[in-house]
């Protein structure tokens, strides 16, 4: 809440140089119904780290039991397009990783929305961006099934 009161803050100011990324992993819920809350735990750490490495200058929070919010300024910012890409790819190369446990084949949906000069609030990047990576999930799910 207060980095979204500062963001907030900052578009009042004029400050419009930013974007926000959207990361929901995929089957948390399916390996923590068959393979227990421990591997659950790997699974979101891996995730996790995965974000944390592709923005390393970005600070990164989880929003809920599988979702995390990256709010990305300066070098990652000016980098977003090929730092989603590389972290699009690396969930990708780890989920097709088949001889991997499941709880190591790290997956997860990506939206990125970028400030707009109209955007007078950051909820309404955070809105653009949750909607690009339910997109996304959207596509997983008829590419790979969906567990319940």
């Amino acid at each position: 809440m207060r980095k979204i009161t500062e963001l907030n803050a900052s578009i009042g100011a004029g400050f419009s140089e930013f974007a926000i990324v959207m990361v929901d992993m995929n089957h948390l819920k399916q390996i923590n119904d068959e393979h227990g809350h421990k591997t659950g735990d790997i699974y979101i750490k891996g995730c996790c780290r995965l974000i944390c490495e592709t923005f390393k200058h970005s600070p990164v929070y989880r929003i809920g039991g599988d979702e995390f919010v990256v709010i990305l300024t300066g070098n990652d910012y000016a980098e977003r397009a090929q730092k989603v890409e590389d972290l699009r790819k690396a969930y990708a190369d780890a989920f097709a990783e088949e001889s991997a446990d499941p709880w190591q084949r790290f997956s997860a949906a990506v939206g990125i929305a970028d400030h707009a000069a109209d955007d007078n609030t950051v909820e309404l990047v955070f809105k653009r961006a949750d909607q690009a990576m339910y997109s996304e999930k959207k596509m997983f799910k008829e590419q790979h099934g969906s567990y319940r």
